[in-house]
This record gives structure tokens, C-alpha cells and sequence, in this order.
């Protein structure tokens, strides 16, 4: 009895684990952000959706994205933040949603159990069927029928979007706006050309919305070359840039014309990486190679090895936890040609405290501080501290 008690508490408890995981972002936090942010990037990744349902409402200067598998669509405004989140139960063309909804409500609730959680909602006067939650960051709509809850929307207050400047700015690349000279074509929904300041940069492919939007290709006086896709006058897709001043090429994917999801950069010194990108900055799974001897695989985040990874270098193998670009935690290193193992702990970089020592198949013990070593042998546990 005690040993299934002991079960249901571990399983419970697991079960809490996952489940904060898995739904640990709060939406309401989101609004404002641009599409690139680095937590609408996560929550992206949670979805099954992979292909949204693009809209683009130009009287509006909205771009709406549907994600049908996932219950949600999300709209951002002309500066590409967000400023409103739809949720659905189900029913229409969504599935119902399936990640944390505001105040930990739940689908088919009743009005006074959704109240319990978030206060006294207000009346909403273009509908009796909704209730209201406001702040100075947001609003959100609440629906009702039958008395059970089923539909969510949120939206981003004029003092959210002003607060959030900072973000939109830092998440904004080169944006094509058509203030340039025309040289021939249909610059509003077709195919032209435009010249910006005497031919400092040159936009030559497709245009809808009276911006760069589709295929085409950009050039300008400081090197600077793209081919590929275009989204609302931003690089957006998949596309090949080459920068001549600062002597790198990049195939992938963009973002509000910053590197983003999967793509590959390299430099002619033979440095290249490869893998998973968050508004120009390394961050997710990749492969990281310097020369011909130094070769990482495993998680990066800004722009430096930090989480599970390998490491190849001259002298052998590291594989373990690292943190800012150096081992951290516990990891194992293997000389080249495999004769000597040690695993223990590493401290930014340096082995530090007790090591299983593994040299040509006779194993000990040895205790490093600060990469030195200290003894050898079997270790008696008293002597550690000293």
C-alpha cells in the first residue's frame, strides 16, 4: 500500500512537471512582442501546426497566421507585433486549443467557475455572451454558450505596444519600403523594380501590398547581396545572403529579415555553423565547426555552446554539459585515441572535484581542483574537504 502511495505521489509529480512545461507561457505576456521574439519562437515550437494559414488585411495593416491543428491564430500589426491571440475550443476549422489558457481556466467551464480564478468579470457591450478581464496591457474576451466557456480572444492595449518598442526594434532587420525611385514594373501587386538613394540598394522581383512580397532579389553598395523570399518588404523565408564586409555567406531561413529556425552561415577561415537560429543569434540544435580539429554538436543559446553537447577537439572528446561555450557540470573526456576516459565535474571549463579515471582499462580515482590534480588512488571520503 505504502509502495503504490509512493507510486501515485511520483506520477503525480511527474505529471506536474510536464504539465508546467508544456504549458508554462503565459499568453498574455506575449503581446506586443514581434513574430521572431524568442518566446513566440517557443511557443511556435509547441504547435502541430507547421504550415499556417497566412492573411494578409492591408486596409487593416494586419497579418494574421491560423494555426488549425492547434486551436489558435495570432495577429500582428503593421510593425509585425503582436496585438491579438484567438483561442478555440473547437468547431469552425480550428481543433481545440491545448496549451495553459489565461487564469487556468478550462474549456466548457461556467462563467462563476472561471470567476473564481480571475475575479468578477465585466458585461462587454457588443455582446451578452461575453465577459470581459481588462488591464493596462491587455484585454480578454471571454465566451460563453450554453453557459460553458469556448472561445478566448486577447488583446494588446495602445500602452502595451508603445512599451514593447525596445523589443519590436531589436527584432527588426532591413525593412524595403517604397519611397525609391521606380524603374520599371508593377511595384503594387506584380513584378518591377525600385532604386533606393541613387542606386544605393536595388530591389528587383515580386510586389503585393505595394511592398517586396514574394521572390526576389536585393543588392546595395556595401556588398550586400540576398536572393529568395520576401515578406512585406522584409527578407522572409527561404533565401542566400552574402555580406562582402563582413565576409560570410548564409543560406536559410529568415524572419523580419534576421536569421531564424534552420540555416547554415560560413566564413572563409573554415568556420561554419549549422543548425537552429532566434533573431540572428545561434540558439536551439547545431553544429559548430572552426578549421579542420574543432568540431561542437548539441544545444547553443546566444551564440555559444550552452546545454547538452559534444565536443571535438585535437586532443580527443568531450560530451556533456556546457555553459557559455565551456564544460559545465558533469562530463566526460576521452583522449584521441581512447586509451585515458575520465568523468566527473567541470567548473566553467576546468575539472573540479572527484573523477572516475578509466587509463587503458584500470580505473581509479583522482580529484582535480581547478584542473589540477590533487591525489590519485582510492579516495577516502574524509579527505575530500581537504
Amino acid at each position: 500500500m505504502i509502495r503504490a502511495t509512493r507510486l501515485k505521489i511520483i506520477l503525480l509529480t511527474l505529471s506536474l512537471i510536464f504539465s508546467s512545461l508544456s504549458y508554462g507561457i503565459e499568453l498574455e505576456q506575449l503581446m506586443g512582442l514581434p513574430y521572431n521574439s524568442p518566446t513566440i519562437s517557443e511557443l511556435r515550437d509547441n504547435f502541430e501546426t507547421k504550415k499556417p494559414v497566412e492573411s494578409f488585411l492591408p486596409f487593416l495593416k494586419v497579418y494574421k497566421l491560423d494555426y488549425l491543428e492547434d486551436g489558435i491564430f495570432m495577429e500582428y500589426n503593421s510593425d509585425i507585433s503582436l496585438y491579438r491571440i484567438a483561442l478555440f475550443d473547437s468547431g469552425h476549422s480550428y481543433k481545440s486549443y491545448r496549451l495553459k489558457l489565461p487564469f487556468d481556466a478550462k474549456w466548457g467551464m461556467s462563467l462563476e467557475q472561471v470567476e473564481d480564478n480571475s475575479g468578477m468579470l465585466e458585461f462587454s457591450d457588443q455582446n451578452i455572451y461575453i465577459r470581459k478581464y481588462s488591464t493596462e496591457q491587455y484585454v480578454i474576451d471571454f465566451y460563453f454558450e450554453d453557459n460553458k466557456l469556448n472561445h478566448i480572444k486577447i488583446t494588446a492595449t495602445l500602452q502595451t505596444l508603445k512599451d514593447k518598442t525596445k523589443e519590436v526594434l531589436q527584432g527588426t532587420g532591413l525593412r524595403l519600403i517604397p519611397n525609391g525611385t521606380v524603374k520599371e514594373g508593377n511595384v503594387l501587386d506584380g513584378n518591377g523594380t525600385m532604386v533606393w538613394r541613387d542606386g544605393a540598394a536595388i530591389y528587383k522581383g515580386d510586389w503585393s501590398y505595394g511592398l517586396p512580397h514574394g521572390r526576389g532579389e536585393y543588392i546595395d553598395t556595401f556588398g550586400n547581396k540576398y536572393a529568395g523570399e520576401f515578406k512585406l518588404g522584409f527578407f522572409w523565408g527561404q533565401g542566400d545572403f552574402y555580406s562582402k564586409s563582413l565576409d560570410y555567406s548564409y543560406s536559410g531561413n529568415y524572419a523580419m529579415s534576421m536569421r531564424q529556425d534552420s540555416g547554415s552561415i560560413s566564413y572563409p577561415n573554415n568556420t561554419s555553423y549549422s543548425g537552429s537560429w532566434v533573431q540572428d543569434i545561434m540558439s536551439g540544435s547545431g553544429t559548430y565547426v572552426r578549421g579542420d580539429a574543432y568540431i561542437y554538436r548539441g544545444e547553443m543559446k546566444n551564440n555559444a555552446f550552452n546545454g547538452k553537447g559534444a565536443l571535438q577537439t585535437p586532443d580527443g572528446y568531450i560530451t556533456g554539459e556546457f555553459k557559455d561555450g565551456k564544460p559545465h557540470g558533469t562530463c566526460t573526456q576521452t583522449v584521441i585515441d581512447g586509451s585515458i576516459m575520465l568523468v566527473g565535474h567541470f567548473e566553467n571549463g576546468l575539472k573540479d572535484g572527484k573523477f572516475k579515471v578509466s587509463t587503458y582499462g584500470i580505473e581509479s580515482d583522482v580529484v582535480y581542483e581547478k584542473n589540477i590534480q590533487i591525489t590519485t588512488g582510492p579516495i577516502d571520503p574524509k579527505d575530500l574537504n581537504k
